[in-house]
C-alpha cells in the first residue's frame, strides 16, 4: 500500500510539474515591437547663445495622479522652434511623491523622461513640436516611439501621430509611457 501511494503521489508531482514548465517556457509577450530602418527626425541648430537642452521638474504624487505641462523655445536661423510636453500620470501611475523631469534637447525630436522607473497605471504623453522644416518627411511612415541606451527603437501605443508640414509641426496624442526613458519621432 505504502508503494501505492508512494507511485500515485510521485505520477502527480510529475504531471504537475510538466504543466508548469510548459507555462514557464511559453514565450514572453512584449507589448512593444522593434522599429528597424527608420532615423530620428532631426531638429534645426540653433543660432546664438540657445542653452542645448533645458530640463524641468515638477514633484508628482504617484498615489495621486497629476499633470506636468511644459513649454521649450529656442531661435535657428529660420525661425523659432517650439516643443511643447504634457504627462497625465493616471492615480496609481506609482508609490510615494517623486520629482519628475522633462529634458528637452535640440539633438532630435526626442524627449528624455526621468527618473527610470516602470509604472502601475497608466501615463499619457502629449508631445508636439513647431517650427520644424519637414521636406522630406512622409507622413505615412511618421511614428513616435521609445530609444533605449543603444539607440534600439521600439513601437509605442497612442492615439494618433500627426504632421503639418505648412507650420513644420509634429504631434504625438496620448502616448502610452510604459516607462520613463527617451521617446520620440522617427521617418
Amino acid at each position: 500500500m505504502k508503494h501505492l501511494i508512494s507511485f500515485l503521489f510521485v505520477t502527480l508531482l510529475l504531471i504537475l510539474g510538466c504543466e508548469q514548465v510548459t507555462e514557464v517556457n511559453d514565450p514572453v509577450k512584449t507589448p512593444q515591437e522593434r522599429v528597424l530602418n527608420k532615423q530620428l527626425i532631426t531638429l534645426p541648430t540653433s543660432n546664438g547663445l540657445t542653452v542645448e537642452s533645458q530640463t524641468y521638474y515638477m514633484d508628482i504624487n504617484g498615489y495621486y495622479g497629476g499633470e506636468f505641462q511644459k513649454w521649450y523655445s529656442y531661435q535657428t536661423n529660420s525661425g523659432t522652434v517650439s516643443q511643447f510636453a504634457d504627462l497625465d500620470f493616471l492615480p496609481g501611475a506609482f508609490s510615494e511623491t517623486k520629482t519628475i523631469s522633462m529634458t528637452f534637447n535640440t539633438g532630435g525630436a526626442a524627449m528624455e523622461l526621468g527618473p527610470s522607473m516602470v509604472f502601475q497605471a497608466e501615463v499619457e504623453y502629449t508631445y508636439k513640436i513647431y517650427g520644424l522644416d519637414l521636406t522630406g518627411v512622409n507622413p505615412n511612415t511618421l511614428d513616435f516611439v521609445y530609444i533605449d541606451a543603444n539607440g534600439n527603437m521600439y513601437t509605442v501605443e497612442y492615439d494618433y501621430v500627426t504632421m503639418d508640414v505648412s507650420t513644420g509641426m509634429l504631434k504625438v496624442v496620448n502616448a502610452i509611457l510604459p516607462h520613463f526613458s527617451r521617446y520620440g519621432f522617427v521617418n
